[in-house]
């Protein structure tokens, strides 16, 4: 076993420089959150749905389209009658490289991508170093549903799909294990497939590495704002507000309704087993902790939110390590929404804020539960950021640097052992 805690902001003085020369591992991206385009099918054909252009020309009816009905007797998911969804790109980057789903298709890599998300990553390595890294053939993504819990992921396909182009990767990259990089949801959803779908011998085949960036392993705090009253900054609205500008005020109730049907949501809300009796709610009436929340959706007047919240909490229960070397990349240092005090509007209006530490998205709490497999039988190292928020663990340098080392040199960056060509963490 090995075993490194390291906090990047110190190990940053030890080396200035390192100098790779072969690459040796293919690349899987997985996604996070919102992050996978989503078509819908219509009389010409499928056209963008999230982020696309009806969303802009339609808000309410483009929302409505994305929710989920959810059957409580089943336990599942399906789309509104007569709506056919599905995500695209997969086994590519472009689709993940940037967010806008142009029903003109852009010409991959040719230019600079509206609304960029694994843009800056994949361009580095397919420049870096060419004779290795290809897009569609050594780096790849995986984008899924993002509205989906694991469980149904794994009902749709999508993980024995994950599972052979992984093995295509490895025969394309030479027989070369794959690495695999996951930001933010994308974190436990392929925690899952790790746990769940595939034996320690196929891992043992195939992986050589699992790099989670600010693994939403708990959740993130603002997803429990986000189902209560529609939080502003979560990822649907800020892509929205970029897209299309002007957004009415009434948005934010519509919002809070499509997200109150997304089961992966669900996931994300804060776990009683991290948090505890940590107040995490106040109302004028009460406080809620994440034990309570069968309490909190009724006062909400959202009952099945708590039947769709105990059909998802079994999800990763434990957090169990996925035995395959892990290197835990996360931001910390950022102000990060942490507990939220209604007034007497509850839960149709806005909270105030009460910030903790983490990436501005997912807490630190909840970044840190990967220290739980630091006893592992395969190597772990835990590597923080500091000041590098949620979104700029996508493209910024230092992480670049440090996923560069992984790949190419089969370690992560230790007090001995550095990855970094510049110095600053905040590209």
């Amino acid at each position: 076993m090995r075993v490194a805690l390291v906090t990047f902001a110190t190990a940053v003085m030890v080396l200035r420089a390192v100098v790779f020369t072969e690459a040796r591992s293919p690349i899987l991206i997985v996604p996070g959150l919102t992050a996978s385009q989503l078509y819908k099918k219509g009389p010409l054909g499928w056209r963008g749905l999230w982020l696309g252009l009806k969303l802009c020309l339609n808000v309410n009816s483009a929302l409505k389209d994305l929710s989920l009905v959810f059957n409580p007797a089943t336990g599942r998911y399906q789309n509104q009658p007569g709506v056919d969804i599905r995500t695209s790109g997969f086994g590519d980057t472009c689709k993940t490289e940037y967010l806008f789903a142009d029903p003109i298709e852009q010409g991959c890599g040719k230019q600079r991508p509206i609304i960029p998300y694994f843009y800056t990553m994949v361009k580095y390595f397919v420049e870096q170093y060419p004779q290795y890294y290809k897009r569609g053939v050594t780096i790849r993504a995986a984008p899924y549903d993002w509205r989906l819990a694991q469980d149904q992921l794994q009902a749709s396909g999508y993980y024995s799909s994950v599972q052979s182009l992984i093995e295509i990767m490895y025969r394309d990259g030479g027989n070369a294990k794959v690495t695999i990089v996951a930001h933010s949801m994308g974190g436990p959803v392929s925690l899952f497939f790790l746990n769940n779908v595939v034996t320690q011998q196929w891992k043992d085949t195939y992986i050589n590495a699992f790099i989670p960036l600010s693994g939403a392993w708990s959740g993130g705090n603002a997803a429990l704002e986000a189902v209560i009253s529609g939080h502003e900054s979560l990822s649907l609205y800020f892509f929205l507000r970029i897209l299309c500008f002007d957004l009415p005020p009434s948005l934010q109730l519509a919002l809070r309704s499509a997200t109150r049907t997304f089961p992966s949501v669900s996931t994300l809300l804060p776990k009683p087993s991290v948090w505890g009796n940590t107040v995490l709610v106040k109302t004028p009436n009460r406080c809620y902790t994440a034990n309570d929340y069968e309490a909190l959706f009724a006062d909400m007047n959202h009952p099945l939110g708590f039947e769709m919240y105990t059909s998802t909490s079994i999800i990763n229960e434990g957090f169990p390590a996925p035995n395959v070397p892990v290197f835990c990349f996360y931001g910390t240092d950022v102000p990060t929404p942490e507990t939220f005090i209604y007034d007497s509007g509850f839960p149709n209006t806005f909270p105030l804020v009460v910030n903790g530490s983490g990436d501005g998205t997912v807490n630190l709490l909840s970044s840190e539960v990967c220290l739980n497999w630091a006893n592992q039988t395969q190597p772990f190292q835990n590597v923080t950021f500091p000041g590098v928020t949620h979104g700029e663990m996508v493209s910024n340098k230092a992480v670049l640097r440090a996923i560069e080392n992984i790949l190419l040199n089969g370690n992560g960056p230790t007090s001995s052992s550095m990855v970094m060509r510049h110095c600053s963490l905040y590209y």
